[in-house]
């Protein structure tokens, strides 16, 4: 099942958790349910004040998350983006999410190159210079 459940849980992806969140949580966690969250708002407020959200997710129960996939479409029709569930016969191979460092990631020799290499009086004004 999957929709708009106006539940927030920091478990999902939400920013913050209310009492209607902690509730879900409790009974997806009692019926051994799964949650399916891009992790990503969902809801676009018209309202400058207030922040986006993610509201909208799956449940299931007796699927294997190697079965599952999850992604955001940003065709925004409304004040909500649709995520669309992919249920497999076969395990989903996943592409590692591209990432600037690892856990490998020499921070010194890191921040020495960028020192060495980036000028910061370098002017950006034309086509010429950037």
């Amino acid at each position: 099942m999957g929709g708009d459940y106006n539940s927030k849980h920091i478990v999902w992806g939400s920013w913050l958790t209310t009492t209607k969140g902690r509730e879900l949580l409790m009974a997806i966690q009692e019926q051994n349910y799964l949650y399916l969250s891009t992790g990503t708002p969902t809801y676009w407020p018209t309202d400058g004040n207030k922040t986006p959200d993610l509201l909208d997710f799956f449940m299931t129960k007796g699927i294997s998350p190697g079965y599952t996939d999850i992604h955001p479409s940003y065709d925004l029709t409304s004040d909500h983006s649709p995520i669309i569930a992919t249920i497999s016969t076969t395990t989903i191979i996943r592409k590692p999410t591209p990432r600037l460092h690892n856990s490998k990631t020499n921070w010194e020799t890191y921040c020495q190159t960028i020192k060495g290499n980036v000028k910061l009086s370098m002017k950006l004004k034309d086509h010429e210079h950037i």
